[in-house]
C-alpha cells in the first residue's frame, strides 16, 4: 500500500553524539561514525528506528514499527523512516565562537526530503526556495571580503552575504524547529561549495576526536587503549523523512488514516529528548526530536 502522509524529522544534538559503526582496521579512528555514500556523516535508518523503539510504549512498536523477528504473527509496520541525513553542523568561528555550516549537498538533500513531503501532503505543500542561499553566504561573522571558519579562510564577495531575513525568504523559518531557526538567526550560516571538496573538508574539521583508555580497577593504570573515537559536536542538525501509511487493527477491527498515524507517532516523539547511538554513560547522544 503507498503511503498517505509524510513528516519531517529534525534532530538536533544536545551533546555530542556517537553513531557509530564499530570498530574498524584502516581507517584514520578506531570506532568511526556513520557515514552516507559522499563521506559525510549520516544516521542510518535502522539506528535512528531502534532509538524510537526504546523510547515509546510496547503497543506504541507495534502499531508503528510493526513485528519483531521473533514474533509467530507478523504485520508490517505503518511507518517508513529513511536514512537521517546531515543538514547543518557548527563550525568555529574568530567572533561568536561558532557558525553553522551547510553545503550545497546538504541542502540538496533537504530539497529532496521536502519535495517527496509535498508530493505525497498535496494539500499542505511546504514552501522551500533554496536559490537564495548562495554558497559562502553568511548571516553573521563576515569580514569584508573574508571570513574563517574551522582554520580556513575563505573569500566572501559582499553580493554572497545573505540578508537578514533569509529564512523567510528561503521558506526555512516556518520549516525548521524554532529553536533550530533562533540558532541560525544568531549564529549565522556559512554555505560552502563542494568545488574541491571543500564542503566535505570544512564539515569533517568540525568533527571531534577523542581518544580513550581503559584503566585497572582499584590501581589507576592502564589496563587497554588507547583508541580513538569520532564524535559530532552539540548543535549538529541531521533531517529525516517519515512516511506514514494507514494502520489496520484485526482485532479491533479498526482502521487509522496515514495522516492520524503520522500525527498521533508525531506527538509521542515531538519536542522529546533521547539518547540516539553510543556512549550515553559518558555523556553522549542526547539529542532533540522534533516532527514538521
Amino acid at each position: 500500500m503507498l503511503y498517505g502522509h509524510a513528516k519531517l524529522l529534525f534532530i538536533r544534538a544536545l551533546t555530542s553524539i556517537h553513531v557509530g559503526i564499530g570498530r574498524t582496521e584502516g581507517y584514520h579512528v578506531d570506532l568511526p561514525i556513520q557515514r552516507d555514500e559522499f563521506g559525510y556523516p549520516t544516521i542510518w535508518a535502522s539506528s535512528l528506528k531502534g532509538a524510537v523503539k526504546a523510547n515509546i510504549s510496547v503497543n506504541q512498536v507495534k502499531k508503528y514499527l510493526g513485528s519483531e523477528p521473533d514474533e509467530k504473527e507478523t504485520y508490517p509496520s505503518s511507518i517508513s523512516i529513511t536514512d537521517a541525513k546531515l543538514l547543518m553542523i557548527p563550525g568555529r568561528v574568530l567572533e561568536g565562537i561558532w557558525t553553522y555550516i551547510t553545503t550545497t549537498q546538504l541542502l540538496e538533500n533537504l530539497e529532496k526530503f521536502v519535495n517527496i513531503y509535498n508530493e505525497v501532503n498535496e494539500k499542505s505543500p511546504l514552501n522551500l526556495n533554496l536559490s537564495i542561499l548562495k554558497p559562502m553566504g553568511s548571516a553573521k561573522y563576515t569580514r569584508p571580503g573574508r571570513v574563517f571558519v574551522n582554520e580556513y579562510e575563505l573569500e566572501v564577495d559582499a553580493r554572497d552575504t545573505l540578508s537578514s531575513n533569509f529564512l523567510d525568504q528561503s521558506g526555512l523559518k516556518s520549516m525548521l524547529p524554532n529553536e533550530i531557526a533562533s540558532n541560525i538567526a544568531s549564529r549565522g550560516l556559512l554555505i560552502v561549495s563542494e568545488a574541491n571538496n571543500l564542503g566535505l573538508n570544512l564539515v569533517n574539521k568540525s568533527i571531534l576526536i577523542q581518544y580513550r583508555v581503559r584503566l585497572k580497577r582499584g590501581e589507576k593504570t592502564v589496563e587497554s587503549g588507547p583508541w580513538s573515537e569520532e564524535c559530532l559536536p552539540m548543535e549538529t542538525v541531521f533531517v529525516s523523512l517519515v512516511l506514514c501509511r494507514d494502520f489496520k487493527d484485526k482485532e479491533k477491527n479498526i482502521t487509522e488514516s496515514p495522516e492520524n498515524v503520522c500525527d498521533k507517532f508525531a506527538n509521542t516523539l515531538n519536542g522529546k529528548s533521547l539518547y540516539l547511538g553510543g556512549k550515553e554513560t559518558i555523556g553522549r547522544g542526547l539529542v532533540k526530536i522534533y516532527l514538521r
